[in-house]
């Protein structure tokens, strides 16, 4: 299981938090910034232009994701075998940021209004709104945890962040972590413990839920943006790199050793695993068109 106590070897060896890069972490043979595999997607689902976000991929194949401009957003569902036409649809709040759904068809929409938020909870059948949960700052992303029923929230201003803790089975707030004042991305670990957060700078910090203490930081590469870890919690992968020639980090939790370089498409915007950990899903989102590149992982 994932350890809350986890250090790079030079950390282990001083007895202090380090921030360690991957390469000096790691043996050192493969450079952060090329890819080691040059294989193409297993297969490319469409999804609508102005693609956004999108929601954990379901058992049943579905995936539900967020598109739209300025004036207007809506939540597409996708069958991730293929097909060129969407499953279902929903207009939502032109405040959405980000989605995700649990295994028992809550869809969490975490909304940006002005100086603050809120995390609106659905119904996946009906797209009824069931709850409305207020958010003391804009939200940027959220995600929901093993159990299935937390929705975790990252929110923040310029001059704070935070994870907020929604237990969606009654619509609390339950806790708030503090984060990293940029941090654009986050996971939690399989047990619900500790936090991943990414910061642009490559930065990923573990930290704990329960009081907000750091457990190690360590760096992955340059203008990160979207992070995923895997189902059995071993292996976290970081979205990075130029918007135009963008590469994932393939990266071993328990040793905080860089395994690999993955390539990813030009404009992908965020990376998320497969129930069974054995694919990773590329979105890809332009004024112009958007699309799910699907990759063994």
């Amino acid at each position: 299981m994932l350890s809350t106590a986890r250090r790079c070897a030079a950390a282990a060896a001083g007895g202090a938090l380090t921030l360690c890069t991957l390469a000096a972490c790691s043996s050192g043979s493969t450079p952060p910034g090329k890819p080691t595999s040059s294989a193409g997607p297993e297969r490319i689902v469409a999804a609508p232009k102005n693609l956004r976000a999108a929601a954990e991929p379901q058992p049943n194949g579905t995936i539900w994701t967020l598109a739209g401009d300025n004036l207007t957003r809506t939540l597409v569902q996708f069958s991730l075998s293929g097909g060129l036409q969407p499953i279902g649809a929903k207009p939502v709040s032109n405040a959405a940021q980000s989605i995700a759904e649990s295994l028992s068809g809550v869809i969490g929409v975490a909304l940006a209004h002005g100086k603050a938020g809120a995390l609106e909870l659905l119904n996946g059948d009906t797209g009824t709104v069931r709850r409305t949960i207020p958010i003391g700052a804009p939200a940027r992303q959220v995600v929901v945890g093993g159990d299935e029923s937390t929705f975790y929230v990252l929110n923040g201003t310029a001059a704070s962040a935070s994870v907020t803790v929604v237990n969606s089975q009654n619509g609390k707030a339950v806790g708030t972590v503090p984060m990293p004042l940029n941090t654009v991305s986050i996971t939690p670990d399989t047990q619900q413990a500790t936090i991943y957060a990414l910061q642009p700078n490559g930065i990923v910090t573990q930290i704990a839920v329960a009081g907000g203490r750091v457990i190690t930081k360590f760096r992955t590469g340059n203008s990160a943006r979207s992070l995923a870890l895997s189902p059995d919690g071993n292996t976290l992968y970081v979205l990075k790199g130029p918007v135009t020639t963008p590469n994932i980090a393939v990266v071993d939790v328990p040793t905080q050793i860089l395994r690999r370089v993955l390539p990813a498409p030009a404009n992908c915007l965020q990376i998320l695993v497969s129930p069974s950990g054995s694919e990773l899903y590329q979105m890809v989102g332009t004024p112009e068109y958007g699309n799910i590149q699907v990759f063994g992982s």
